[in-house]
């Protein structure tokens, strides 16, 4: 699976009638005879009566339609390595797709009011019956590969066009959606103009989106003993050559203690999959790793992790479950974690280019196929994905906070998620909303669903909580401090009749951290030193201590801006508050800007909320 997604861009040439019909026939006989088995999974008379189609529509469709149809055509293999290359001019804007939607990371100023918000529909149309359509030309095996491309996709206009999805002239209205609910449409013009991109510069960035511009990189974050690689694309840096860059990596954890070695592939669609053998020297040092009870090796991936990214990424998994003979405990080391890759662990891949008759494409090049069939991995599980061993959620809230949420599961040494809430009361955490944490006794929780008026009962597992609030859609409470851990119950009771109910789970700590607003930055409930309230324009100092305020039980609290740890000086339950968490930190030096701040408390993580410090 050697070639990274091409991002080629279309010129807005008009095909005559003969050109197009030429293309069309170069799709349709090609196609079969250049892939290695382009109906592997797809019936050939179906293939064969979509190009009859299309070649009967080609005087009634535009420009944008017929490119759009003829990359359908080849989409029909079903082979993420197959397609046709779809770009042209962009809208000013960038797009990421997060766990809760596909939100606007970028976007030039006159559309600065888009920042932070969540795309909902195009023209007429929902996010939802977009990214069915785009998929339609996103040759994909899983849902998240097609969100990966279609942040790509989206800000093309043409391509949008091609879908009658937006008018096919001037102006295309989006729709959005703010963090308070609010939605507006902007009438949107492509144009050359780089976006402004979000989180700003006023914090630092998490490891996630650092240096991404640069093919690979590398830290070490000594207070963490923590060696972070991050493997944007498996492509040769002439001036950081892999080899003198893989040695360096290497001489650095000989150099220092390691509890924790992360491996990042998220975002890498591929390149030279062998460009990574030279770190292959870890394994002459995994005896001395293993020696250490603490040690854990990180595979990270996500919707954007494909071809030979994700080969790189499942051959380290693959290496600790076959070495563990040799290397005592490194199958038990190794973990995968993150979201599903975009790509299966097994397909066909080791692409060439093609161009058609008459390019559609500004530099001839229109498409690519495969050539080869890349086997399953030995230990790897067939299917459509390669899962990690621990999920981890990856939200807006975190996204905009400058949080990375796999890296705080790292740290915490966290396991699987708990199973999320179900029924007609959803049952989370006040101060996080998180569905893939637990709740601890005596936190502050809420539960959200459809209910009457006059409700007066909230029991868990049979027990009375106390109600804060009752409204027709939220009812906040105070888990009973004698609910036990493990699967719960709630129902929600009008005298006594039960009118709502649901299933949660309990766990020991489940930390959560208040923010003050819904900002997307998610400013926290923070006090200074002085117990004024922390914000832009009144920032803590480094070396004094903030208050920070959440709820749920943790007995050891550790606490970190951003990734420095700080001391922590006091952590417990704020008398006379139910379900109130206090932490009392000290903020750390070195550190200035909006800075996200969390928590790990027996092996789980808060959400993070964003700190001012001067």
């Amino acid at each position: 699976m050697a070639a990274a997604l091409n991002t080629g861009r279309l010129c807005a040439q008009s095909l005559s009638l003969d050109q197009r019909t030429a293309d069309v026939q170069y799709v349709a006989t090609q196609s079969p005879a250049l892939h290695t088995n382009f109906f592997f999974q797809l019936d050939e008379g179906s293939f064969n009566t979509a190009v009859k189609k299309l070649t009967a529509q080609i005087p009634n469709v535009t420009d944008a339609e017929f490119a759009v149809q003829l990359a359908q055509l080849v989409a029909m293999a079903g082979d993420p390595h197959t397609s046709l290359y779809l770009n042209g001019p962009t809208f000013p804007l960038t797009f990421r797709w997060l766990d809760d939607g596909m939100f606007v990371t970028g976007a030039a100023q006159e559309y600065s009011k888009a920042l932070g918000t969540r795309l909902i529909g195009l023209g007429s149309a929902d996010i939802a019956t977009v990214l069915t359509q785009l998929g339609t030309v996103i040759p994909h095996t899983n849902p998240q590969w097609v969100r990966f491309v279609s942040q790509s996709y989206l800000p093309v206009q043409k391509t949008l066009q091609g879908f009658d999805l937006v008018p096919a002239t001037g102006a295309s209205p989006l729709t959005f959606q703010d963090s308070a609910g609010n939605q507006f449409t902007l009438n949107v013009t492509p144009a050359i103009e780089v976006p402004n991109t979000a989180p700003s510069a006023a914090g630092p960035l998490p490891d996630l989106v650092q240096q991404s511009n640069a093919n690979y990189w590398f830290t070490y974050l000594a207070p963490l003993r923590l060696l972070y690689f991050k493997y944007n694309v498996c492509e040769d840096d002439p001036t950081n050559p892999f080899a003198a860059f893989a040695a360096n990596l290497l001489k650095t954890i000989d150099s220092n203690p390691i509890d924790t070695l992360v491996f990042d592939f998220r975002g890498n669609t591929g390149g030279n999959g062998a460009l990574i053998t030279p770190l292959t020297g870890l394994q002459q040092r995994l005896p001395t790793l293993l020696a250490n009870a603490n040690f854990r090796y990180y595979v990270v991936i996500d919707g954007g992790t494909f071809s030979s990214g994700l080969e790189d990424a499942m051959s380290i998994k693959s290496a600790a479950i076959t070495g563990a003979s040799q290397f005592p405990g490194i199958d038990k080391a190794t973990i995968a974690i993150g979201a599903p890759s975009g790509g299966p662990p097994a397909g066909y891949g080791e692409v060439k280019q093609f161009s058609l008759p008459y390019p559609i494409s500004n530099n001839g090049v229109d498409g690519q196929y495969s050539t080869v069939y890349d086997p399953l991995p030995d230990g790897t599980p067939a299917g459509t994905a390669f899962n990690p061993d621990i999920p981890v959620s990856n939200r807006s809230t975190d996204y905009f906070a400058r949080h990375d949420p796999v890296l705080a599961a790292i740290l915490a040494r966290a396991g699987s998620p708990p199973a999320p809430p179900t029924g007609g009361a959803i049952v989370v955490s006040a101060a996080s909303f998180r569905t893939d944490q637990g709740l601890a006794p005596r936190s502050y929780a809420a539960a959200f669903g459809t209910f009457p008026s006059g409700v007066d009962g909230v029991f868990i597992n049979g027990t009375a909580a106390q109600i804060v609030v009752a409204t027709p859609s939220q009812i906040n409470f105070i888990l009973p401090t004698a609910v036990s851990a493990g699967q719960a119950t709630i129902s929600v009771r009008t005298g006594t009749t039960e009118v709502s109910n649901g299933q949660f789970t309990v766990t020991a700590t489940g930390l959560g951290l208040f923010a003050l607003s819904g900002d997307p930055s998610q400013p926290g409930a923070v006090l200074n030193q002085d117990f004024t309230i922390n914000g832009a324009g009144n920032p803590a100092s480094q070396g004094s201590v903030v208050q920070i305020f959440g709820t749920g039980f943790a007995q050891s609290t550790q606490v970190l801006f951003g990734d420095t740890p700080a001391p922590v000086a006091y952590s417990g339950l704020v008398a006379g508050v139910p379900g109130l968490w206090q932490i009392n930190a000290t903020v750390p030096a070195g550190i200035a800007g909006q800075i996200p701040v969390y928590a790990v408390a027996g092996n789980t993580a808060s959400n993070a909320v964003t700190v001012w410090v001067k």
